[in-house]
């Protein structure tokens, strides 16, 4: 019995693979374990664009994976999604998988939607869970109505079946090492113009205080902080923890009060499980709550 081929994309994140890839591969691992009446067996391939550092090399090349398969080429050497897209398009007309999960980061967001135009086949955005029926479909569950349903997305009859999947959603227990074979595949993009997207200039954000996704204590903001002015409130509250970050939500963004993206928290953010949360001025809506849920003390 042929196996199901799983592809996940390990993002290039300054010369080491992104969180996301890690814990996409612990749920794709944990597939085979899942109670269906159907073929239960995967092969999971960790798929790679760009140069990773020796230590993020390692990484990747000691995970859990069966296959680890780099995709090079000189039209590769910076992101480019009209490039990029190509490049994994052309894999999947090689290799055939029967998914392929992204991380739901600013490359991953703009990457699946676009591979999935090449392929013709459809993609669920944002999910918070990738699990399997009884009859063994892939079952992606996608929040709606502002968080307050949880919509089941099936899509067996369009392959790949494409999902991004919200960073921080899925935790990583411990996943043994391995030693996935590793191929190198050189994709010929001689259907798409690198010069159509012009790189000018690359700036590295230098991250001046903790992620939210990595602190145990997270005192978050919202528009009921009523400015900018009581923003500092927040961060002085969060400077007596060790090992804190202060949070916002979305109208926080929009307001200008921070500049800082990656702290957004919720449906179009991240997905934190810290020790302590504290949140100032925040309503409480669903697409904030789902962000927080797994959080020790609230």
């Amino acid at each position: 019995m042929n196996k199901r081929k799983i592809f996940i994309f390990a993002e290039n994140d300054c010369g080491r693979a992104g969180s996301s890839y890690f814990e996409l591969l612990e749920k794709a691992c944990g597939f085979e374990n899942a109670e269906t009446g159907v073929n239960n067996e995967y092969e999971i391939t960790a798929v790679c664009i760009g140069s990773f550092t020796e230590e993020g090399s390692a990484e990747i090349g000691k995970s859990a994976a069966d296959r680890l398969i780099r995709i090079e080429g000189e039209k590769l050497e910076s992101y480019n999604p009209s490039v990029y897209s190509e490049a994994l398009a052309e894999l999947c007309r090689a290799e055939q998988p029967w998914a392929f999960f992204f991380g739901s980061t600013a490359m991953g967001t703009e990457l699946a939607p676009t591979l999935v135009v090449r392929l013709n086949t459809g993609v669920a955005a944002h999910c918070v869970d990738l699990r399997l029926d009884t009859e063994g479909n892939l079952i992606q569950d996608v929040p709606a109505f502002g968080g307050k349903v949880i919509g089941e997305i099936l899509t067996p009859a369009a392959l790949p079946q494409i999902a991004t999947v919200k960073p921080g959603l899925f935790p990583v227990l411990g996943l043994p090492e391995g030693a996935p074979e590793q191929t190198v595949f050189t994709p010929s993009l001689d259907s798409v113009d690198p010069a159509a997207i012009v790189l000018r200039d690359v700036h590295v954000k230098e991250n001046s205080s903790l992620p939210v996704d990595k602190a145990d204590v997270i005192i978050c903001g919202g528009f009921g902080m009523g400015c900018d002015d009581n923003w500092e409130l927040l961060e002085n509250i969060s400077a007596r923890f060790e090992k804190s970050a202060v949070g916002c939500t979305r109208p926080v963004l929009d307001e200008d009060w921070t500049d800082d993206d990656d702290s957004m928290i919720g449906t179009s953010g991240k997905t934190v499980r810290p020790k302590l949360y504290i949140g100032a001025g925040i309503s409480g809506a669903m697409h904030h709550v789902c962000g927080i849920n797994d959080a020790g003390l609230i």
